[in-house]
């Protein structure tokens, strides 16, 4: 591997001093500005897309700047962020960053960690390390003369392939002459200042991930905003809606546990699916029951009504595609929504050491009833009045009257609704 990366001089004069101060300047211009940027609370992308400007207003010759890191996110196995300065800052998620992927094995970050080499400078158009790396091939073809990575650990260790605690960046540029020895020293002294502001926006970035995929966005953004003592809450109008799968039981005993599993995850798709669709909270999984709610504070009450029970709906026709694909899971799959409206206080409950973020109230436990009552009135979607009452008439919803019946635990009889399916149902946006 050659490190013949810094341009050729002409005279082979060395630099004078005041060139070294006025580059340490810049330099300290440049970090000044990145721990500005991380003190704001900033989106990474914007401190990626100032720094990237102003080490091009600095003379540096750069064309791209990719920065990449793994992230906790039960969908994505890390997160890119690549500046050109054809397209600016542009972010993309990735699966399967192990060594089953090839796309992710032929990469010099891999290479890099496998080898334990914390730099790596190149010169695309001549080093013939360059015909190794598939990325770099494709660099090299678009012009690019100079290629300069590294690597950077967050603990004491080493960084290596799998860990979270680390991230790699790269720089490219399209001068004749590639990186000048002037070029690396600026990077190389904004690295610190730039990584650790990159590290302080990827931990918060996982913990936003956690708690979105664990609590759902909105408790999980209560929760990052300080709502996290006992007691903490406020009262809110909402839909509720509440799913139970029909033999859990049975099919439990039945299947294996990895059987059982993925068939909790195709009804999950099915049901807590749809509910995402539809703009609603997923709030609680408890056991094979959904609790989740549409909160009317912002869109309305209509809107959140008509937006619960187009969830209901879709969660049936989802059921129904996934049995038309002869999914197996789905064969053994049959479930109750219950759909209702009203009060709940949305907040913290528990033991000053252990606390739940959720719904609280007799609306909670009215929608859990109402559901009951599918099994009992043979109807896969079962609403109260309180939710049908407020969803818009140009919905189109197919609703028929169940009467009047008593739920368990419940003072007052509820006038119940079946809700059918409606193939001409409005689209969701036009609600």
């Amino acid at each position: 591997m050659s490190d013949v990366l810094i341009q050729d001089t002409a005279d082979g004069a060395q630099p004078v001093a005041g060139a070294l101060d006025t580059d340490a300047c810049v330099s300290g211009q440049i970090a000044d500005a990145i721990i500005a940027s991380g003190l704001t609370d900033r989106p990474v992308g914007d401190l990626i897309e100032q720094v990237m400007g102003r080490l091009v207003a600095a003379g540096v010759p750069l064309a791209r700047m990719m920065v990449g890191f793994r992230i906790l996110h039960p969908l994505f196995d890390g997160m890119t962020i690549a500046w050109t300065d054809e397209h600016g800052v542009e972010v993309e998620y990735f699966q399967a960053l192990n060594e089953d992927n090839p796309d992710f094995t032929l990469s010099p970050f891999y290479w890099m960690m496998k080898e334990q080499v914390e730099q790596l400078p190149l010169r695309l158009d001549r080093d013939a390390m360059v015909d190794k790396f598939p990325l770099l091939q494709r660099l090299r073809g678009e012009g690019f003369t100079g290629y300069f990575a590294r690597v950077v650990s967050f603990g004491n260790k080493p960084i290596e392939v799998g860990t979270n605690d680390g991230l790699a960046l790269s720089w490219s540029t399209k001068s004749p002459s590639g990186f000048s020895a002037r070029d690396i020293s600026i990077m190389q002294q904004i690295l610190a200042p730039l990584s650790l502001a990159l590290r302080v926006m990827i931990k918060d970035q996982i913990a936003r991930n956690t708690l979105n995929a664990f609590h759902g966005p909105l408790v999980g953004e209560r929760i990052l905003s300080g709502t996290i003592k006992r007691g903490d809450g406020e009262r809110l109008a909402a839909a509720l809606w509440y799913s139970d799968l029909r033999n859990s039981t049975g099919l439990a005993d039945q299947l294996s546990v990895e059987g059982f599993l993925e068939l909790l995850n195709v009804y999950f798709d099915c049901a807590a699916g749809a509910v995402i669709e539809e703009g609603g909270q997923v709030l609680d999984i408890v056991g094979d029951a959904i609790l989740a709610f549409f909160p009317a504070d912002t869109a309305g009450e209509e809107a959140a009504a008509t937006a619960a029970l187009r969830a209901a709906l879709k969660a049936q026709e989802r059921l129904a595609a996934a049995k038309a694909r002869s999914c197996k899971c789905a064969a053994e799959i049959n479930f109750g929504v219950g759909v209702h409206f009203g009060d709940v206080v949305f907040g913290n409950a528990g033991t000053p050491e252990r606390l739940k973020f959720g719904v609280i109230g007799r609306a909670v436990n009215e929608v859990a009833r109402t559901q009951d009552m599918s099994k009992l009135l043979g109807q896969p979607i079962v609403a109260t009045d309180q939710v049908v009452r407020r969803t818009r008439p140009e919905a189109g919803l197919r609703l028929n009257d169940m009467g009047l019946h008593d739920l368990r635990g419940i003072p007052a009889a509820k006038r119940l609704w079946a809700l059918r399916h409606n193939a001409g149902i409005a689209p969701a946006n036009g609600a």
